[in-house]
């Protein structure tokens, strides 16, 4: 049996919001140094393609300036040498009969096609049917 008349039990709930607070801490730290880690590697990134960009233009102005002094050499040169000779290519090539070193006629003859041989000279220029030996 039970005695007394004491108070009823009272159950507390523990509280778990101070838990709860240090652990969203905890992951707010742990975000903020990866986010840290990754701006400062995006830093060195962009500091890198600036310099790289540099260098390209420069590489740039170099390569100018040195097809610009080649420019100018070659001017020089030319107006102190002169023109070149001609090459053996560079002349006019010969066509037809004068490669030959033949002399044609002119006008309408020159259209004429000339044979070497008359039709009826020659072996061959006939019909030549022979019969077999029956």
């Amino acid at each position: 049996m039970c005695g007394g008349g004491g108070s009823p039990a009272k159950i507390y709930a523990p509280d778990t919001g101070a838990y709860d607070r240090m652990a969203q801490k905890q992951l707010d730290l742990i975000k903020s140094a990866q986010s840290n880690e990754v701006l400062a590697k995006q830093g060195q990134l962009d500091a890198t393609i600036r310099q790289q960009q540099d260098v390209l233009s420069k590489l740039g102005d170099v390569s100018t300036a040195r097809a610009t002094d080649t420019s100018a050499y070659a001017a020089r040169l030319s107006a102190l040498l002169g023109a070149p000779a001609p090459e053996k290519a560079a002349k006019t090539p010969v066509v037809g009969s004068d490669r030959a070193g033949q002399s044609r006629a002119t006008g309408k003859k020159s259209l004429r096609i000339e044979r070497s041989t008359e039709t009826s000279q020659g072996a061959g220029s006939g019909l030549n049917i022979t019969t077999g030996g029956t």
